[in-house]
């Protein structure tokens, strides 16, 4: 049977059903189908007598129907909208990456980190290590007065934590967290620094392993362990009290560091 004749023939069953009486429950429901199905063949009528009552027409249930789509449609264009904002934002951070690694190469720390000051709060890990790393340098500028200086190192060491939340499998973001972990130790005294020795030299090596190509890196690790292997007594005795096993290097573990970071990038340093 065809969708419409099926309809009429129900319709029909329905007309026989509302003269039944007493009314029921039955019959109260199939008079409400009928009063449907009337309307949806004559739509255009306003005014439905059923049972000598006036009866209004509901929405009809094709109008009901559609509502979803018209409003699937406006969803569709405003995530279209959406995704053409995202795409201008990664194409205007991308460009700010650009600028703020001429800018670091060419030793303007202060112009590198102004480039991506407008995206720092984007979670993007390239701008928030590259943030980290220009604050740092700043930092180091001789006309930087101490309080300044250990506000940058500190603002740096925050994003560079954030950088690490949001990917820790990242060569840049272990070398830097190691530069700042250190110089934000230093600011606590000497016990400080040296309790976080271990944890600097592991973000060393990790970024190594990520990255054995970047001579900066190796060279960092030959520091450390030149600086472990000439430690003064004192500090010796200190990371004595606070390791059972205090870190150890030696000046020919250090060398090696350092004619690697040679063999990859000659003179680099």
């Amino acid at each position: 049977m065809l969708p419409f004749n099926r309809l009429l023939t129900l319709n029909s069953i329905a007309g026989q059903f509302i003269q039944l009486k007493p009314i029921s429950k039955c019959t109260t429901m199939l008079a409400e189908l009928h009063v449907n199905l009337m309307k949806w063949k004559h739509p255009s009528k306003q005014i439905l007598c059923l049972s000598r009552q006036a009866v209004k027409p509901k929405t009809p249930l094709l109008l009901l129907w559609t509502v979803p789509f018209l409003s699937s449609n406006n969803a569709v264009k405003e995530s279209s909208e959406v995704k053409q904002k995202s795409n201008q934002q990664k194409k205007e951070i991308k460009n700010a990456i650009l600028e703020s690694d001429e800018l670091f190469e060419s030793n303007k720390y202060q112009e590198a980190t102004l480039a991506l000051l407008p995206f720092k709060d984007s979670n993007d890990v390239e701008v928030l290590w590259r943030l980290s790393r220009a604050q740092y340098n700043v930092s180091q500028s001789s006309s930087v007065s101490e309080t300044e200086k250990r506000q940058m190192i500190q603002e740096a060491y925050e994003r560079i934590t954030e950088a690490m939340v949001l990917n820790d499998s990242h060569w840049a973001v272990h070398k830097w967290m190691s530069v700042l972990l250190d110089a934000r130790s230093s600011y606590d005294g000497i016990k400080a620094r040296i309790t976080q020795l271990e944890n600097v030299k592991r973000h060393m090596l990790r970024a190594v392993e990520l990255n054995p190509t970047d001579a900066t890196t190796h060279y960092m690790l030959g520091s450390w362990c030149y600086q472990i292997a000439d430690m003064p007594w004192v500090q010796r005795k200190i990371a004595a009290t606070i390791f059972a096993a205090p870190p150890t290097s030696t000046f020919e573990e250090a060398l090696q560091f350092f004619s690697k970071a040679e063999e990859i990038q000659p003179r680099f340093y």
